[in-house]
């Protein structure tokens, strides 16, 4: 066995770094390549990614640091990430609207991720195969795919990079003589990254004091004598917090309700406690897994599987215990686990009560400490030893495969939201999506029974109102649309889409006024919704006023510049003004985002 001998301690290492790195990069692009091969856009990433004006020009990037994270596509939100639009920024930079590139990126940063948790394992035990495992299990479980296939979950992928890159320079800095100040600046630099890109990166500083307590008598401590230096970290959670409830509280002055908010706090709590348990049964046998889990609320300590959990979890405080009095690595390691869990425990009520991509952080207590097991089964003897390396190839290929399948179903919408539907029958989100995707294919009819299905289920949801319009308006039902509309906007004034569509279906009618003065109200909430602008210079293009629809289909072209359909339109109101010369540039852009584009062909051989 080859030994790496420091000031501070000795540690095991067998296989040089750079082919354990490569190893887990290799093993986690196959498990995911299925992501960015198969990869699409679903959910949140249309408003995030398709139709974000803000992502689309480096000009934003001050709005990206200064605004919610939906600001960009004007949907109400109260979430301040930044790095995650940063990084779409860059991202949109090299490949436009293409699936394929977020979703590698997503990957890359998962793989780093595992490294990240492979050098955690390895700086915090000091033996290599703890590190392997952790890193292994953490780059193929299929628990964590979820996050890793959902390009809008990129800021958990952030925040558990940063956040891990953070704990592990904060432990060099701590048991090394050397560096010290290069490795504080780096876990610092970090942690700042870390909070920027989901804002539960504030446990990071409370997983440092927990390490600093359950190792205060490693050697390095004593002989470097290095002062803890964890108030920056503190004074940073300190000053964020005054952001978020001053310049960066974007709720603009009301209370942000939640689902389980409603629930009195023994409840949430009782609830919590089954949900744990189904948190260590999916970190076992990771399957049944779905997007949208729907808990059912618990109605009291009695209750069958409350009793149960409750028990379950008073056994496991046991044995935490015996791992306070027994070994402290391994109490470090169920301990990361239960504290990166607390802001998902409902102590404080958010939207759901589970969620899988909630694992994303805490697993990395888990597997560290099942390679803590392993390492000390493989110690025994050398038949042992290899039974470990069975044990993990096992676990590496089961999870592994589970995982491959999984991209098939984040592959296929459809699949994806009637997986949903099958464990959460009552999910509305998923009913109006895949009433979406139905649409897309053509099968208005279905869309229409699913948008009916949650407009009964939930009779003030705006968005299967909206939805329900836009499909009536397909069909050529304008009246049928027009009473959809206006009920998603009674529902929901802020709807400005649904205010845009209001004032297409009046300019229809001939009703100019009328739609003119939807369009006001659609900019008004809006000012960065480029149909808007783009629907207001088809008013004037039609009354013959070509310098305002000229301005404001370049309005609409300067907040989108990837819509042929405005290019087409730009060109038509220049080929109407007599500037020949602008018509064919505008008419060839349009061509050159949508070869083909029927408009443009048939208008350019018109130009003389």
């Amino acid at each position: 066995m080859k030994k790496e001998k420091t000031k501070n301690s000795v540690i095991e290492k067998r296989i040089p770094h750079y082919i354990i790195i490569i190893l887990l990069f290799l093993t986690g692009l196959v498990a995911y390549k299925g992501a960015f091969i198969k990869g699409i856009f679903l959910f949140d990433d249309q408003a995030l990614i398709v139709d974000n004006p803000f992502i689309k020009d480096f000009s934003h990037i001050k709005d990206v640091f200064t605004t919610h994270l939906f600001k960009g596509s004007g949907v109400y939100s109260n979430f301040y990430r930044p790095m995650q639009a940063f990084s779409a920024m860059i991202e949109y930079h090299f490949w436009g609207l293409k699936p394929f590139g977020y979703h590698l990126v997503n990957v890359v940063i998962h793989m780093l991720t595992s490294i990240a948790v492979y050098f955690f394992g390895y700086i915090l035990s000091k033996r290599q195969i703890v590190g392997i495992t952790a890193g292994l299990l953490f780059s193929v479980h299929t628990v964590l795919s979820g996050p890793v296939h959902y390009i809008s979950a990129r800021a958990d992928l952030l925040m558990a990079l940063f956040s891990v890159i953070a704990i592990n320079f904060y432990m060099l800095y701590r048991e090394t003589k050397t560096r010290g100040v290069l490795f504080y600046g780096v876990s610092f630099l970090s942690f700042l990254a870390a909070i920027l890109s989901k804002e539960t990166a504030v446990m990071v500083p409370f997983l440092a004091l927990f390490y600093l307590y359950c190792f205060s008598d490693r050697r390095a401590n004593l002989e470097n004598r290095k002062p803890n230096l964890l108030w920056p970290f503190f004074i940073v959670i300190a000053l964020y917090g005054w952001l978020r409830f001053t310049a960066l509280d974007f709720s603009e002055g009301k209370l942000i309700e939640t689902t389980t908010g409603v629930l009195p706090m023994h409840i949430r709590l009782l609830t919590t406690s089954k949900v744990l348990m189904l948190y260590l049964r999916l970190l076992v046998l990771p399957v049944g897994l779905h997007m949208e889990w729907d808990i059912a609320p618990a109605v009291s300590f009695f209750q069958d599987e409350v009793f149960l959990s409750i028990v379950g979890l008073l056994i496991i405080a046991g044995f935490i215990y015996f791992l306070f009095r027994n070994s402290r690595l391994k109490f470090f390691a169920i301990g990361w686990f239960f504290i990166t869990l607390i802001p998902y425990l409902n102590i404080f009520p958010i939207n759901y009560f589970m969620g899988e991509g909630w694992l994303y952080v805490p697993c990395i207590g888990f597997f560290i400490l099942i390679g803590l097991y392993l390492s000390e089964l493989g110690s025994r003897s050398k038949f042992l030893s290899w039974a470990v390396i069975f044990i993990l190839l096992s676990f590496t290929l089961f999870y592994g495969a589970l995982t491959c399948r999984r991209a098939y179903v984040w592959a296929d919408p459809a699949r994806l939201y009637k997986e949903v539907l099958k464990y959460s029958p009552n999910n509305t989100k998923a009913r109006i999506n895949l009433g979406m995707i139905l649409a897309k294919s053509g099968d208005r009819e279905e869309a229409i029974k699913r948008y009916n299905e949650v407009a009964k289920i939930t009779p003030n949801d705006s968005g299967a109102h909206a939805n329900l319009g836009s499909l009536y308006a397909e069909k050529k039902m304008n009246d049928k649309a027009m009473e959809e509309f206006k009920k998603a906007v009674e529902l929901n004034p802020k709807d400005y889409v649904a205010h845009n569509n209001i004032g297409i279906l009046y300019k229809m009618k001939g009703d100019i006024k009328k739609a003119m003065e939807e369009y006001t109200k659609a900019l008004e909430l809006n000012p960065s919704y480029p149909l808007t602008y783009n629907n207001i210079g088809n008013i004037y293009l039609d009354s013959r006023q070509y310098e305002a629809a000229i301005r404001f289909y370049n309005k609409a072209i300067s907040i989108d510049p990837n819509k042929a359909a405005f290019y087409s339109n730009l060109g038509k109101a220049y080929k109407a003004k007599r500037m020949p010369e602008k018509a064919r540039e505008a008419f060839g852009k349009a061509l050159q985002l949508e070869p083909g584009h029927k408009e443009a062909v048939s208008e350019l051989k018109t130009i003389r």
